[in-house]
Parts: C-alpha cells; structure tokens; sequence
C-alpha cells in the first residue's frame, strides 16, 4: 500500500520540490496552500507523470485554527498521512511597527502556531490509532540561529520552529517517529518576492529537500543546508559575541532593504 505525504505551502518553491520528489518516489500527496490554480496545475502533473493519487486542500494557514480544516479533511477521505512537510512561512521586512499589524500578526500565526498544530494533530492522530510512527520535516531557517534586525518576526519564528522540532525529535523518537528540522539560507524561490531578504549564494529547492533526505538518513534532529550556511549561522555566532552578530547582521540588512524608512 502507497503511503502518503502532506505538504504545506506546496504551490511552489521548497513545498512544490518535496512534492515532485516524494511523488517520483510513489507516494500519494496531500497538498495544501492559498493558490487553488497552482494546485491544480502541479496536481496534474504529478498524476500524469507518476500515476500517483494527489488530494489538494486550498485553504490559509496564517487563521487560527485553520489547521482543524485539514484535519477535518483527512478524517472525512479516510487518508492516512505517514510523512508530514510543513514547509508554509512568509517574510516581512522593515521595522517592526512599519508593517501592518495584521502581516505580523499573520506571520507568527503561520510560521510558529501552524507548525506547532500542524504536529499536534499528527502525533496525536498516530498515537490514537496506535500507529507508533511518523516522519516530520519541519522547515525552519539559517535566520533560526541569531536575531535579524528589520526581519525581527521571521528570524524569531525560526528559531521556534528549530528548538521545537528537536525537542520533539527526543520526546517521540522512542515511540518511532522522525522528526527534523531543515534549515535552509538564501534559496531560489519566491520567498524573496514576499519580503525575503537574502545572505549569500542561493541554493535550489532540490538542494534543500536533498539534505532534509540525508538528515532523515542520518537521524538527524536538524540540518543545515550548505557548507557555506553552517560558515554563517553555526561558526560565525560562535565567534562574535551577541551584540556584534546583531551589528553585522543589521548592517547588511540596512543595505538590502528599501530604504523607504523602515
């Protein structure tokens, strides 16, 4: 029997490169996003060429409880997820109170409180039925290991996501679920048409969903995707103290934001 993979903010970028690859492997998908067009579109695709079963759920994450929707969903279409992907996030940039309330609001919402529901609801569905196992790839960010001044939000929210998802690595492992965190730096994909500023070369999505494969291969809690990333955010904080990390990162900050007062 096939099993079946869900993924969130799968119309593009990282989401839409893990759902190629687990569909090139035969499994059947669970995909979520805003964009019902997208969906389709990459639904289409991914049936035709690889003769798999695809469910799309159009549906925001950034609304409280929007979660129970999908949940709702599965329990309705009898579907089984055994790999979970939560890959949704945005970016805002600027200081703080020169974004409206509402992205900001929005952006915790998605980043943070979507993920943290996103894994409730799947352990604890697993658990229920005593199937003891799982896979969960949390995507989190190079920004998850320091501040970001002008990017305070996204940076923070990061950081959530990665200290969560190893502590959920060490709570669930006995009972058979992986659990990872993948933390990608600059990457080519739309994010940096939504508020995304980057540091460095870009990597591709296919890089990033190939080190999430390894670190799960590994039994990783958490992975850095490239060597030039590990330099950035693991070393190089090891180095400075705080606030010169804070200085350095503000300064290059400054220089890549519209410089539109914020």
């Amino acid at each position: 029997m096939k099993k079946t993979v869900l993924v969130t903010g799968a119309s593009s970028g990282i989401g839409e490169e893990f759902a190629k690859q687990y569909a090139s492997k035969g499994y059947n998908l669970v995909l979520v996003a805003r964009s019902r067009e997208k969906l389709l579109k990459l639904s289409d695709l991914l049936t035709t060429k690889y003769h798999i079963h695809v469910h799309i759920i159009v549906l925001d994450l950034s609304k409280e409880f929007s979660v129970n929707d999908i949940f709702s969903y599965l329990e309705q279409e009898k579907i089984e997820i055994d790999i979970l992907v939560n890959n949704a996030g945005y970016a805002t940039n600027g200081r703080l109170t020169n974004i409206d309330f509402k992205h900001q609001h929005e952006q915790i919402m998605l980043n943070s409180v979507t993920v943290m529901d996103m894994c409730y609801q799947f352990i604890k569905d697993k658990l229920s039925k005593n199937k003891n196992e799982g896979t969960i790839i949390n995507i989190a960010s190079t920004a998850a290991f320091h501040p970001i001044p002008y990017m305070s939000i996204y940076a923070a929210t990061k950081a959530f996501v990665l200290s969560f998802t190893e502590a959920l690595n060490k709570e669930y492992r006995q009972y058979g679920f992986d659990i990872i965190a993948v933390c990608p730096g600059a990457t080519d994909t739309n994010f940096f048409n939504n508020g995304g500023v980057s540091f460095g070369n870009k990597r591709t999505p296919y890089d990033v969903v190939q080190t999430a494969f390894e670190g799960l291969k590994k039994k990783k809690i958490s992975v850095i995707d490239g060597k030039q990333n590990i330099f950035s955010s693991v070393l190089l904080p090891k180095l400075l103290s705080r606030t010169k990390m804070v200085n350095l990162v503000s300064n290059i900050m400054v220089k890549r934001i519209d410089a539109r007062g914020q």
